[in-house]
């Protein structure tokens, strides 16, 4: 007589780093984020221009790995307990800065803060032109992001809906199809 097969114990779902440990890793990542801007920006100096260029290439590109690592972590649940804040906010985070959005704009209103250093660093651009920049930056980057979910989601295999309970589908047989 054979002894009976027993099931493999399931793999355990990965766990987050211990707070510490994770701390540490978002700062590391966040300090290697802040030197790719930092790099980019001496690549493609600011200095002298009268539209934010660079800032505006950071975000866009940011926000599109923002949004890439939002799908695949939609897609593979097990990825976001460590992925998101070490990638998404220490790493994208200090990558893509809207503070920087805000110094760029800065130079355009009269009597601000940012006028005297404006002076040294830009080239004072116009009110229309800092108007324009911000609306760039804001329907450029979400587009970014929203297809960076989409590629990531369709890549590592999320292409369905993360945020639908699957009881709200239970109308479906294994095939997919209704009942």
């Amino acid at each position: 007589m054979s002894s009976p097969v027993t099931p493999a114990p399931a793999a355990a779902a990965p766990t987050a780093p211990p707070l510490p440990a994770l701390i540490l890793l978002v700062a590391c990542a966040g300090a290697v984020g802040a030197l790719l801007r930092l790099s980019l920006g001496q690549v493609i100096p600011e200095h002298g221009m009268k539209f934010p260029w660079t800032t505006l290439l950071i975000n866009i590109t940011g926000s599109g790995m923002l949004g890439m690592l939002t799908g695949i972590a939609a897609a593979r649940p097990a990825l976001r307990r460590w992925a998101v804040p070490v990638l998404g906010t220490g790493l994208l985070g200090s990558y893509t800065t809207f503070s920087l959005v805000i110094l760029a704009v800065m130079p355009a209103v009269p009597g601000g803060a940012f006028e005297k250093l404006s002076a040294v660093t830009y080239v004072n651009p116009g009110t229309v032109e800092m108007l324009f920049y911000l609306l760039i930056s804001v329907i450029a980057s979400t587009g970014a992001a929203a297809a960076g979910i989409t590629v990531g989601r369709a890549i590592f295999g999320g292409v369905e809906d993360p945020y639908v309970r699957r009881s709200a589908r239970s109308d479906l047989d294994p095939g997919g199809e209704r009942r």
